[in-house]
């Protein structure tokens, strides 16, 4: 009788934590869900692109975009994994993987002729995430190479990219810059929860010179979103603290 008296508490302990992991869960998967439907509701076709880091690693981005002609030449040419060992810099990384030339000067002509634009104008934008990372190295953090592919459009023509990180997992948000000849501004919102409204970090159209980056970092944060605008065939790099 003793016995059954001390076990009725402890299989109800079990029995609530149970509900609990249960629950916990739930909210996870509605999360994602939620995620998943937003970015669908706002773009019309998507493509998933595998990509391979020099070290083994492997990740498949998503391509979101309104226009699916726009998703046709997107490929691991255009995007590729970086990885970042645990003592680098998203620039020092860049170096090593020969993909940022600190030698390289900038272009002294280059004006910042977006200052005070809203970040907010409207183009008709590609959307960016990473869904899915296999890591060959658990301690490293990992960025996104972005080259975009020549378009039909004008090269005076502004082209729009939109990078989301994955939900509940990034507290930084960074880019750098790594071509001489394009040019690369950019703007910033975040989530601090998943029903907050996005808060803005980089308001206007910040631009980017040559062989530099910006980092951003906030805590709480659910998600960031940052937009980038470019001319020709952009070469910039971001991670979310991957």
């Amino acid at each position: 009788m003793k016995k059954l008296f001390y076990a009725l508490p402890i299989i109800g302990l079990l029995f609530f934590i149970s509900c609990d992991r249960d629950e916990s869960n739930e909210i996870m998967e509605e999360s994602a869900l939620e995620t998943e439907f937003s970015l669908n509701s706002v773009y019309d076709f998507h493509k998933d692109v595998t990509v391979t880091s020099e070290e083994g690693s492997t990740g498949i981005i998503r391509i979101h975009a309104n226009n699916e002609t726009a998703l046709i030449n997107y490929s691991s040419i255009n995007l590729s994994l970086m990885e970042i060992n645990a003592n680098e810099t998203l620039k020092q990384s860049l170096v090593r993987h020969n993909k940022m030339d600190l030698t390289q000067p900038d272009v002294d002509k280059e004006t910042d002729d977006q200052k005070n634009v809203s970040y907010e104008e409207s183009g008709n934008d590609i959307a960016f995430e990473l869904i899915q990372l296999t890591r060959a190295n658990p301690t490293s953090k990992y960025a996104i190479n972005f080259n975009h592919p020549q378009t039909n459009t004008s090269k005076a023509s502004w082209q729009y990219y939109t990078h989301y990180s994955s939900v509940g997992e990034s507290q930084i948000a960074e880019i750098a810059r790594h071509s001489v000849w394009r040019r690369v501004y950019y703007g910033l919102k975040y989530k601090a929860y998943s029903g907050s409204s996005w808060a803005t970090i980089q308001n206007e159209w910040k631009k980017i010179n040559n062989n530099q980056s910006f980092s951003h970092t906030k805590n709480p944060c659910y998600q960031f979103r940052m937009r980038v605008k470019t001319k020709k065939n952009s070469a910039y790099s971001v991670t979310f603290d991957y």
